[in-house]
């Protein structure tokens, strides 16, 4: 049967982690963000050690669904694997991979029966720190000389403080959300706060550090919350297939109920639910007949849902591994899917940002809190949309409707663009920076284009390996002078379009009174301009 190539990314995790073994690390960790195809690399990891003279290897999980789901894509990555699944009354233990409920392995009895195990991989490895994970690692002799293991995560950082440290030893590979965005492997979000004003979250109290749900889901049912919800869907993700997170059971029916009133149709799903029940609810969403999942934290970790283009966020949280874990439901690719929408209604897309997280000694969620309510501390964020993931300001009022856009990855200076030609570019006032593939194999060009004179680039920095450090070095050129078209935040963006835009908007075939702004105007206009000066040219740059 033929095998699944794996990408760089999948296959450099798998690299990382038997040199981490062979330089006598135990048990090292990857982190991989949601849709980039963390079961690859573990149904390679287990294809080697089996190949290299392990009797059976042990995959982790912790719920029904993530062990069917494990079993499923461990079977599409490599078709000759056997693979059996140790679960309440299912006992296939002696298959080479064994798929095995956390639950069912805290009896001694069941462990026993799962025998010879030269690896075990724990799925969703935050969870680690638990008694139950420990007593199972333990077991397998993952702490002295017994099994070798490795975890997996999205986000190895857990909301209760406990460092990770005690269990996994390192995180020998990383790779963010970003980064999977700028190589084309998620879809870009883009992040709309809608504004519920007479939502008072300081009178909630908190528990283990993050929100009561039971005080959390009664603060929102007594405010606007419910109407803002639906009215929020109906403006930005008409229609689009949509997951909504919420704390309770209480309140994810109210707003199924909210949602049928207004004529969407919208199915709930729980904890407590039998797996039956949620499955029959997840295949009613797959096949279109529910637009909006309303869900009471059961989808965060594992579900491949790549059809949902809109999460709906109604359930804050102190956590920033919880909140990452929630939006990166959206951000799997899927046909026809360009964007993933993130519709924040109680404002923890200010607190939070989409990016790297590690904490392996318990310490960093107290640092980023602190960050976090700095920055949120910051007038309203000057944010607006663009393809790419960056955005200025742009608040609206639609009736009692009040949103704005916001920059989920916190941070950005320079406004990237990207060409007809996929190539990622920054506008100045007189030039195009822009990002380009080195003739060396995986590494980044970055080149300075004139916005006018063919012929007049140069090159700011050859043989980047990585794209980030690239877009650093194009924006560490930016002169002071040419800064202000470049600048993602600059205060023209919010103007209307001026008379000059619109002639010139008129040449390219575009009504000006159909753009909201100033820099809705001068994207457009860049990205005509940059495809025309960069795409034609960038075959000849590489060869």
């Amino acid at each position: 049967m033929s095998e699944i190539k794996p990408w760089d990314h999948q296959r450099e995790a798998v690299e990382a982690t038997r040199k981490a073994w062979a330089a006598g690390m135990m048990r090292p960790a990857v982190v991989l963000p949601t849709g980039s195809g963390k079961t690859l690399p573990i149904a390679e990891l287990a294809k080697i050690d089996l190949r290299e003279g392990s009797a059976r290897v042990l995959v982790l999980a912790h719920r029904d669904e993530l062990i069917r789901q494990a079993v499923e894509e461990i079977k599409g990555a490599a078709p000759y694997l056997r693979v059996g699944v140790c679960k309440a009354g299912e006992d296939q233990v002696g298959a080479p991979v064994v798929v095995a409920s956390v639950q069912t392995l805290r009896h001694e009895t069941r462990r026993r029966r799962v025998r010879n195990v030269g690896l075990v991989i724990v799925d969703e490895c935050h969870h680690a720190t638990a008694p139950t994970y420990r007593e199972i690692l333990d077991h397998y002799g993952c702490f002295g000389s017994g099994a070798r293991a490795v975890g997996f995560t999205a986000t190895m950082s857990r909301g209760d403080g406990v460092g990770l440290g005690s269990v996994w030893q390192d995180v020998v590979y990383e790779r963010d959300i970003k980064y999977m965005i700028t190589r084309g492997f998620l879809v870009p979000p883009r992040g709309v706060y809608v504004r519920v004003d007479d939502l008072d979250l300081s009178k909630v109290r908190k528990t283990g550090g993050d929100y009561g749900e039971g005080a959390l889901g009664e603060a929102l049912a007594a405010s606007m919350a419910p109407e803002r919800i639906v009215d929020a869907y109906r403006e930005h993700a008409p229609g689009k297939p949509s997951l909504l997170f919420v704390p309770t059971v209480a309140f994810a029916t109210l707003m199924v109920e909210r949602f049928a009133t207004a004529g969407v149709s919208a199915r709930i799903v729980h904890g407590a639910q039998s797996p039956e029940e949620r499955r029959a609810a997840l295949a009613a969403f797959k096949a279109g007949r529910v637009s909006v999942l309303v869900n009471c934290m059961v989808l965060t970790e594992g579900t491949n849902l790549p059809l949902a283009e809109c999460v709906i966020i109604a359930r804050p949280t102190t956590h920033v591994g919880l909140y990452v874990q929630m939006v990166g439901r959206v951000l799997r690719k899927y046909p026809g899917k360009r964007e993933a929408i993130v519709l924040d209604v109680v404002g923890v897309s200010k607190r939070h940002a989409l990016a790297g997280l590690v904490d392996l000694v318990g310490e960093r969620d107290e640092v980023g809190r602190k960050e976090a309510e700095e920055v949120g501390e910051v007038d309203d964020l000057e944010l607006d949309e663009s393809e790419n993931g960056s955005y200025i300001q742009r608040a609206w009022l639609d009736g009692a409707l009040v949103s704005e856009d916001v920059d989920l990855f916190h941070g950005q200076r320079a406004r990237w663009q990207r060409t007809h030609g996929g190539y990622w570019f920054i506008a100045t006032s007189h030039r195009f920076l822009t990002v380009i593939p080195s003739p060396l194999a995986g590494a980044w060009d970055v080149v300075s284009v004139d916005r006018s004179r063919v012929g007049d680039s140069d090159w700011v920095i050859r043989g980047v390996d990585d794209l980030g450090y690239a877009m650093a070095h194009a924006e560490s050129v930016i002169g002071n002078q040419e800064a202000a078209l470049a600048k993602r935040a600059a205060t023209w963006r919010k103007r209307p379009v001026s008379t000059d835009q619109g002639r010139r908007l008129g040449r390219y075939g575009v009504v000006a009174e159909t753009l909201a702004t100033s820099g809705e105007a001068s994207d457009l206009m860049n990205v005509w301009d940059a495809s025309t000066r960069i795409d034609p040219r960038v075959p000849l740059a590489v060869r």
